[in-house]
């Protein structure tokens, strides 16, 4: 067998790549733990291939590799690979999209010649996958591709039969494609709801008007199923987008009369104004201006539509800490931690968003109590079902229901305390085969983020919450989003990014991880050290880990990383660090 080569040429068209850059799943620089130490990758200088075409009287195992690795450039005014198709015997009959396998590695297996017709095949290391639509599935496995080759009239070989998706790996997504948010609407409140998807870089004329097409497209196949709302009539079509000192007119075709005009114009702008370049936006329908009932101009300012920030308010929320002797204390204020009630005694408390209520574990796991915070008065008692059942860390949804995963050591069952009194068992719960260590769902409301024990593996996955035909709540739809830690504890540090706790192969001490629900890179994160054990996050907010030390006495401290410098302050004898959600 013969590893991948790839004879091409690079043509540093930009600075060389950065790493941490968007991607799939991969190590990256190590990067402060504070709020803003995510980054869009949008803008990153980027390295453009420049492919090459076949050679004359190449073997069927170099063209197969060679057009690998031309088809990794999306070269052409539309991206079309035009040079990777000269590798093909019909150049049109090849539509891959942004349909895309990520490989870890490839390795041809084999190469059989039968007179003017050839055979190669590869062994691929698969990652994930990138759909139609953009979407990122981590699905790591391994697989055999094969493709058929055949002599022209000139003795040259030519591929036939290939697969109608591309082959790429790790580092040829980073270079050719970035990671950006479409915006909806949740189903039942004007919250924006992102949704991310990979977008070839072909040039920045091409990425923005690629942007608006998705968008008007509506959701991905996956987010569809979480019943998001968009402001675009069907059949809208972008008629022309010019982006002008900072401004971006974006002239709709005529079925957008029948839209929403105000809240086609939020998620224009909230999906726009990650483009560096767009500081306004000028709506068009049919080629004339449209002034948004509200505004004063037909120019609208980002901070028209801030109140619609994915991540809520600016206000920093109140955190929470379970004490040594197991009671609930507010952390955020000082100089040490307040407690809240003296005789209540919780763990892994989960505090609503209204700050009125608690859903807390007892010490063993197997009870969850809903606590009202004003009285000390129990609104609910939940008990696990499964024998030797425990429950993870409860979550509060915004409309004041907690969710709750019981699991044993080979099942799970999800429970919905419906308005912090009503218990239910959710139907149909998708991960029912495997333990869920956690579960917590987003503040938007539309999803839930779990850590999934997938044989060995601690898996970070992504679920819809929709409604189920009963008229309740459920979460289904689960896809990983990353395969490469083993995690531990999560967290929503904002609208797309998770806060993880995990280990990886090689490396059994736990480290803490910025992780996008994209699927583009994760990047570590500077810890306060010691053996960390939970997260705790909120958008705006500071990082709050549970650390275990040994010296000079065993003990879990919950540490408060400072939102003006990478510095962690750590309270003695602290755990199970909170906020609101």
């Amino acid at each position: 067998m013969r590893s991948l080569h790839r004879p091409v040429f690079a043509g540093a068209l930009g600075a060389v790549l950065l790493a941490g850059c968007a991607s799939v799943p991969s190590g990256s620089q190590v990067v402060g733990g504070r709020v803003t130490g995510h980054q869009q990758p949008i803008d990153d200088p980027y390295v453009r291939v420049i492919p090459v075409g076949p050679g004359r009287d190449w073997d069927p195992g170099t063209m197969v590799t060679a057009f690998q690795a031309a088809s990794g450039s999306f070269d052409g005014p539309n991206g079309e690979h035009q040079v990777a198709r000269e590798y093909l015997a019909c150049g049109g009959c090849w539509r891959p999209g942004v349909n895309t396998v990520v490989y870890d590695s490839v390795e041809q297996s084999a190469v059989q010649r039968d007179g003017d017709r050839a055979t190669v095949t590869d062994k691929v290391v698969q990652l994930g996958r990138i759909g139609t639509d953009g979407q990122y599935i981590a699905d790591p496995h391994n697989f055999d591709q094969t493709y058929q080759l055949r002599q022209d009239a000139q003795k040259q070989w030519r591929i036939t039969d290939l697969p109608q998706e591309l082959l790429l790996s790790r580092n040829d997504v980073n270079r050719a494609f970035r990671t950006l948010n479409l915006y909806f609407f949740a189903p039942e409140t004007p919250v924006l709801v992102p949704n991310p998807v990979f977008i070839p870089l072909v040039n920045r004329n091409w990425l923005s008007e690629q942007l608006v097409k998705q968008l008007l497209g509506g959701p991905t196949s996956w987010l569809r199923g979480a019943a998001v709302r968009t402001g675009f009539p069907s059949g809208t079509q972008l008629r022309r987008l010019d982006i002008t000192g900072g401004v971006a007119t974006v002239d709709l075709s005529r079925q957008a009369r029948a839209g929403n005009l105000r809240n086609m114009s939020i998620q224009l702008m909230w999906t726009l104004r990650q483009l560096r370049e767009v500081d306004q936006l000028k709506l068009e329908i049919d080629g004339k201006a449209i002034r948004v009932p509200g505004l004063n101009s037909t120019v609208q300012s980002s901070g028209a539509w801030s109140s619609f920030d994915p991540n809520g308010t600016s206000e920093l929320p109140r955190s929470y800490v379970r004490t040594a002797d197991g009671r609930l204390a507010r952390l955020d204020t000082v100089p040490q931690p307040q407690v809240l009630l003296p005789k209540l005694r919780v763990s892994h408390p989960a505090v609503s968003y209204d700050a009125r209520q608690v859903a807390a574990l007892n010490t063993s796991g197997g009870t969850v109590t809903v606590t009202d915070l004003s009285d000390g008065t129990s609104r609910a008692v939940l008990k696990a079902k499964l024998k030797d059942g425990r429950f993870s860390t409860p979550s509060w949804d915004t409309r004041g229901n907690v969710w709750a995963v019981e699991s044993n050591s080979k099942e799970s069952r999800l429970w919905e305390i419906a308005g912090g009194t009503k218990k239910v068992s959710i139907d149909n719960w998708t991960l029912a085969p495997h333990p869920v260590k956690a579960l917590r769902i987003s503040r938007d409301g539309t999803r839930a983020a779990a850590i999934v024990q997938m044989g060995k593996v601690a898996e970070v996955q992504l679920g819809r919450v929709d409604r189920a035909p009963s008229g309740g709540l459920q979460a289904e739809g689960f896809i990983a989003i990353s395969s490469e830690e083993g995690a531990i504890d999560l967290a929503w540090r904002d609208a797309d990014h998770l806060a993880v706790v995990g280990v990886t192969p090689g490396n059994p001490s736990p480290v803490l991880y910025d992780v996008p629900v994209s699927g583009a890179a994760i990047q570590p994160l500077v810890g306060p050290g010691g053996d960390m054990k939970a997260v705790a996050a909120y958008p705006g907010a500071p990082l709050l880990v549970t650390q275990h030390v040994s010296n000079p006495q065993s003990s879990d401290n919950v540490c408060r990383l400072s939102d003006k410098y990478d510095e962690w302050k750590c309270f003695y004898r602290t755990s199970d660090p909170a906020y609101p959600g």
